[in-house]
């Protein structure tokens, strides 16, 4: 048996029996074992910087701005009802195991699910993708938040007012006690009807400052004119990039530590936005609206479909980012704990951001006479047009605007460290000259995505954005959150699994979580794929309809991810079946886990160490 030794606290640990290696000249079985004994892993330096990591990681910018309209849409408090249920059946069991896969094989995703069969290992490839195309639009929102911050840092926001020069005759400074611009819009509607007047004056300077000057996005015609790249934009993502390599370049050393700031510090700027909300006048309709139960909207099939969508896109399974993180524990950790403690803290995080938002908002319609939901459209105009818009509103507008960017920016920070980590572990574990040379291949990952993010800071930028991230997870990222539980509990085996968890942890996972890894899961999964491909939307934009042929290359780009599954399974079937065996053996033969072949080869060794020793002249001797 391999024997580990851990660097932290010199633990002499036996690697479990799916990490032995068998030594044969001739094998049928592909080589899924590297071992470099010149290059230790590194371990987190306690559990707490692991803890904040993966909390940091399952709390990110949806907790602020999807989840509470997702949560009013969907029947308000009786929402709560499908996404707790989902909760318990998709998130916590997914959590829990790709947390104990990561710490159990000590690799990354690619070479994990190799590990656990050669014809799984697409299942790692397809995950690397998804992450790398979800990186490339999340890291321009957070550039977004960056320009913001920067132009915070003055007494007045100048998304508050109409008197730049790029501003338009309908811009509307709509939450002013003395508007400015009221004269422009009425002198520009002197020939125009009254009813038009009205309608146009509802554009405020807030959306026509990030629409216009941010993004520049009247400069483009669509997906088919992007425009040029706009420079600040760019530089924005640039820093963002070296804040995250000066990070995250030494591995999880360096980002245990910045987690103690960018994990903690989104929860400190919720309490304090929440009490200055709570005292703003209306807040209290606003909050109401967002807990408000409407048990009818719960025949709705698609309200839980939103639910379970939910839990995917805010915990982050399928990612590669848990099983990355739990690779640096030791194999003993107790990451059941882990998972619960990292989603409850999601859970606490999303209903303080729905509290925090809508008690905003709730003051924002009382503000303009309006009901709450026709203040504001979900999505990114939350974070860049609604909520900025009454920042500016408040006695001390720069302390809050600064403070609330500085969230959203340590909010998408930590997500993209996984994201980033999550990439290059995957890539070093397999080339071991990356983890040789950490530093460098580490700068030249983060050189070539921006290259990558360059469309999304053009002028049309945004709408890669949200192309991106319609079609960057979806469908892909459900298929592959399948496979895992598929490949975990049917091809590895549950009761594999059970073991290893009672060998590692002490306590074997109770029936409820293999029943959910082996059936439930993939059941509910796929009753969610054919749902999101029956009831699949338009993608609008603003005023902008995407052309059919950007909807069918997205859904050929979203599957143009998984290909690696089906690609790899094939290449296995090829390069390592016997052909002398029947077709239903050849096929068997490729979801036949690791270890189980492990075991025969060690057997027939045995045998023929025993054939051969009979058959020796000295053998009665």
């Amino acid at each position: 048996m391999i024997i580990i030794t851990g660097i932290e606290n010199n633990n002499t640990q036996g690697i479990s029996t799916t990490e032995r290696l068998i030594v044969a000249k001739k094998s049928a079985v592909p080589p899924v074992l590297t071992l470099s004994s010149t290059i230790p892993r590194d371990l987190w330096t306690n559990k707490v910087e692991f803890l904040l990591s993966v909390i940091g990681y399952v709390v990110d910018l949806g907790n602020v701005w999807r989840f509470p309209y997702t949560c009013y849409e969907n029947g308000g408090g009786a929402f709560l009802i499908p996404y707790i249920i989902f909760l318990c059946l998709l998130g916590i069991p997914m959590l829990y195991l790709e947390l104990f896969l990561g710490q159990f094989y000590h690799c990354g995703n690619i070479t994990l699910w190799g590990r656990i069969a050669p014809s799984m290992k697409g299942i790692g490839i397809a995950s690397f993708l998804i992450v790398t195309a979800v990186t490339l639009f999340y890291t321009t929102i957070i550039a977004h938040a960056v320009f913001y911050l920067l132009a915070s840092c003055r007494a007045i926001m100048p998304w508050s007012l109409c008197t730049h020069s790029w501003n338009t005759p309908l811009c509307s400074e709509r939450l002013r006690k003395e508007p400015i611009n009221n004269q422009t819009i009425q002198e520009n509607c002197f020939n125009r009807t009254t009813l038009l007047c009205i309608n146009e004056s509802k554009i405020s300077s807030a959306e026509e400052y990030y629409n216009i000057f941010v993004l520049g996005i009247n400069r483009s015609k669509g997906l088919t004119d992007l425009g040029y790249i706009k420079i600040d934009l760019l530089l924005c993502l640039i820093l963002i990039f070296i804040l995250m390599y000066i990070c995250i370049y030494r591995g999880v050393k360096s980002t245990g530590k910045a987690v103690y700031v960018t994990a903690i510090l989104p929860y400190i700027v919720l309490i304090i936005l929440l009490v200055q909300g709570l005292t703003l006048e209306g807040s209290q309709n606003g909050v109401s609206y967002f807990l408000k139960p409407t048990f009818e909207k719960l025949k709705d099939l698609k309200v839980w479909y939103s639910a379970a969508n939910q839990i995917f896109f805010t915990l982050g399974s399928g990612l590669s980012v848990l099983t990355t993180y739990g690779s640096y524990n030791i194999s003993t950790n107790n990451c059941y704990y882990d998972a619960l403690i990292a989603v409850i803290a999601n859970f606490v995080a999303s209903f303080l951001a729905g509290f925090v938002v809508f008690s905003a908002l709730g003051h924002m319609a009382w503000r303009l006479n309006k009901d709450v939901k026709y203040v504001v459209d979900p999505g990114s105009s939350l974070s860049f047009i609604a909520y900025p818009e009454i920042l500016a509103t408040f006695k001390y507008p720069t302390f809050f605007s600064i403070l609330f960017f500085l969230m959203v920016i340590n909010l998408g920070l930590d997500s993209d460290f996984g994201g980033l980590e999550a990439m290059y572990t995957a890539l070093s574990d397999e080339y071991f000259v990356l983890k040789r040379h950490r530093n460098l291949g580490m700068f030249i990952m983060c050189c070539i995505l921006v290259i990558a993010c360059l469309p999304t800071v053009t002028h049309g930028g945004n709408y890669v954005v949200q192309f991106l991230d319609k079609f960057s997870t979806g469908t892909a990222l459900m298929l592959v959150v399948m496979m895992e539980a598929i490949a975990a509990s049917w091809v590895y085996g549950i009761n594999n699994i059970a073991y290893d968890i009672q060998l590692h942890l002490g306590f074997q996972p109770n029936y409820f979580f293999r029943f959910t890894w082996k059936f439930l899961c993939p059941i509910i999964i796929t009753l969610l794929i054919i749902f999101s491909l029956i009831s699949s939307d338009k993608l609008i934009y603003g005023n902008y309809i995407y052309p059919s042929w950007s909807i069918i290359f997205g859904w050929c780009f979203n599957m143009s991810l998984i290909l690696p599954i089906p690609i790899i399974i094939i290449y296995v079937f090829i390069r390592y079946s016997d052909p002398e065996k029947s077709l239903k053996e050849r096929i068997y033969f490729l979801f036949v886990p690791t270890i189980t072949k492990q075991k025969l080869k060690r057997e027939i060794e045995q045998q023929n160490a025993f054939v051969s020793s009979s058959l020796s002249p000295m053998s009665h001797v």
